[in-house]
């Protein structure tokens, strides 16, 4: 005997097609945004080599940032969960946002 969940599940499987929601998505055309002003105009732009490496810098750092983010999400977790107070030579305590 199937629950109320089992039959839930069902109606919603059975209302909702699949090739559908395909559909939807493939009709949806990528627009590029137009440049913005101020960029290097085409005798000023750098060697290819030089582009490469700077992009290569560029997502070394952005992938350092995000996992030192993550990093200190989870270092988070821990003192986020504690009331104020000393716990050995630290001290948590709670700031009023200024938001």
């Amino acid at each position: 005997m199937r629950g109320k969940l089992g039959t839930i599940t069902d109606m919603v499987r059975s209302g909702v097609a699949p090739a559908a929601l395909i559909a939807d998505q493939a009709e949806t055309a990528i627009v590029e945004a137009p440049n913005p002003a101020g960029l290097d105009e085409v005798d000023e732009i750098p060697p290819v080599e030089q582009i490469e490496a700077t992009a290569c810098e560029y997502e070394r750092a952005a992938d350092q940032a995000r996992g030192t983010d993550r990093g200190e999400r989870a270092a988070k977790k821990v003192p986020d969960r504690l009331p104020a107070g000393t716990y050995g030579t630290w001290r948590v305590c709670r700031t009023p946002s200024s938001r």
